[in-house]
């Protein structure tokens, strides 16, 4: 589930987040020792040279679309990245850069794009002003995941054959950042290939560094070096690259471990020890602003009972949970919006609100007990739905099933094959009769308010319950027009205290990102910003 304005001292926030949630998380089971601040890397030593192939899997599993503005997953936006140029770019510290444009903010309603010059799409076109205004109404269009970020847009017009203009109906300080999350099309090609664009079939005309090649259903997605690049800081060193999808923990594993494939982002909890011993690679850790949750994921159903939502934040064991299953990795979290979201100025403010969630939810059964005893619930089932084949989910569930029936409750697990699962993040019709979804999320660009708006928002797509506040969203409104980042923190801190109210969200821990590779290659960004950036482009040989 993706949720995403970049803070400038965003890697500062992340570092401290992880410092300070780690310090209060224990030695986790087993002598693991807990993953700290000065154990999370942001990206391996620069490559040496080019290699002919890198196989890469998607732990997430085949994407479902390559439809740039429905491409919210991690593996989907993760292959989208490497193939269309973004208009703004991350480094690996989460730094925002000029990409295929820079940008100047000439007044709070005014954002004036130009163009870098030289720019070219896989076909040899040149990248224009109409290409660029094409593909953020694309993303605009009220159909598309994206489109929440274009609330506040007046009018997208290309005003010069370099420059492309928004304005907007109020001031908007997310915005500019989350283009780094937007890419660009080629308008004729897109509006050729319509509802088939982004898929098997209907494929892709972008100007990244490298060209998709196939897309082969339920086997992988190849790409091949764009040799013709514009920027040729960023030229890849792969010749070629394949994408894979083994979902299955275990298989992955050992495909790793034999060398058959070079490398994955975000492994499961359950492989971490394997792979730490492996001879054929090295397993980093690095900053992330991703997070494990459970979502009430209907608004009917036995779920709607507000008290037995209370319940299964109080009967979670977020401490045991992070020490057991995550092999210090993990830190148990407490509010929707992680700590490594939190303005680095404004930290004090958010952990303050924080620490009042943290004791309001703590493992507490027999008050767990007393709200389930409270509620309309009468023994029925309660469907937990997961992704199958992966084992951290499975053995997520498994504890909650057991801490539900200590407090009363009856919960059975539903594996879903990962397409479906995936597809459940987004589709309403993929949750039928499940009550509660056990996924993770995570935001592109360190900011509250894009967490927010994509869950507590009317209409809004992983608004599973319809939630609907109309003081919320004023105050959401408020927040998203005010720039002064002291005056944001005060709205969003009481915003957040209305939303958590109604515990449609059970946050459960805070994760890193878990990258694995080969020892024949380097150069790989190992912080969650690999997922804004071409981060193909930078694997290469370890050696000369």
């Amino acid at each position: 589930m993706a949720t995403r304005h970049i803070q400038r001292t965003a890697v500062l926030s992340l570092v401290l987040a992880a410092a300070t949630l780690t310090a209060c998380s224990g030695a986790p089971s087993g002598g693991q020792k807990p993953v700290s601040a000065d154990d999370l890397v942001p990206a391996l030593p620069a490559a040496q040279g080019d290699v002919d192939r890198i196989t890469w899997n998607l732990t997430g599993g085949e994407p479902d679309t390559l439809d740039p503005a429905n491409a919210v997953t991690t593996q989907s936006g993760q292959v989208v990245r490497n193939l269309c140029d973004s208009l703004l770019t991350l480094d690996a510290n989460f730094n925002l850069k000029p990409n295929l444009a820079s940008f100047r903010q000439e007044s709070a309603t005014k954002l004036v794009l130009t163009i870098r010059r030289n720019t070219k799409f896989w076909d040899g076109s040149t990248v224009t002003a109409e290409d660029v205004a094409y593909s953020l109404r694309w993303s605009a269009d009220p159909s598309k995941v994206f489109s929440f970020l274009f609330a506040n847009v007046d009018s997208i017009k290309a005003t010069a054959a370099d420059k492309v203009t928004v304005t907007f109906k109020r001031p908007d300080e997310m915005f500019t950042s989350e283009l780094a999350n937007i890419v660009v099309l080629k308008k004729t090609f897109a509006e050729k290939a319509g509802a088939k664009l982004g898929t098997p079939g209907g494929g892709l005309m972008c100007s990244g560094p490298f060209k998709l090649d196939k897309w082969t259903s339920g086997d992988s997605i190849t790409m091949s070096r764009n040799d013709a690049y514009w920027n040729p800081d960023r030229r890849p060193f792969a010749k070629s690259v394949k994408f894979t999808f083994v979902t299955d923990a275990t298989a992955l594993a050992q495909s790793l471990n034999a060398g058959e494939i070079d490398g994955a982002y975000e492994l499961s909890a359950s492989s971490v020890p394997a792979l730490q011993k492996s001879k054929k690679g090295r397993l980093v850790f690095g900053l992330s602003s991703q997070s494990m949750n459970i979502y009430v994921s209907r608004p009917d159903g036995v779920m709607a009972d507000p008290d037995l939502r209370a319940a299964l934040q109080r009967m979670i064991d977020r401490q045991g949970l992070a020490k057991a299953l995550y092999h210090g990795a993990a830190t148990p979290m407490y509010t929707m919006i992680a700590p490594a979201a939190w303005p680095t100025a404004q930290r004090a403010v958010y952990e303050k609100a924080y620490k009042s969630f943290e004791t309001s939810r703590s493992y507490d059964m027999d008050a767990a007990k007393k709200l389930v005893k409270a509620s309309s619930y009468k023994g029925q089932e309660i469907v937990l739905a997961i992704a199958a084949g992966d084992d951290a989910q499975s053995r997520i569930a498994q504890l909650l099933q057991q801490q539900g029936r200590e407090a009363g409750l009856t919960i059975k697990i539903q594996s879903m094959q990962p397409l479906v699962y995936a597809q459940a993040g987004y589709d309403a019709t993929k949750r039928k009769g499940v009550d509660l979804y056990l996924s993770s999320n995570f935001s592109a660009a360190p900011d509250p308010l894009e967490t927010i708006g994509f869950l507590y928002l009317p209409k809004q797509t992983y608004n599973y319950v319809d939630y609907d506040d109309p003081k919320v969203i004023k105050l959401f409104d408020t927040a998203r027009s005010t720039f002064d980042g002291a005056s944001r923190a005060k709205t969003i801190v009481e915003m957040q205290g209305m939303y958590e109210k109604a515990n449609t969200v059970i946050p459960l821990v805070s994760t890193n990102t878990t990258t694995f590779l080969n020892d024949r290659l380097t150069g790989a960004i190992t912080s969650f910003a690999y997922w804004s950036m071409p981060q193909m482009a930078y694997v290469g040989a370890a050696k000369k």
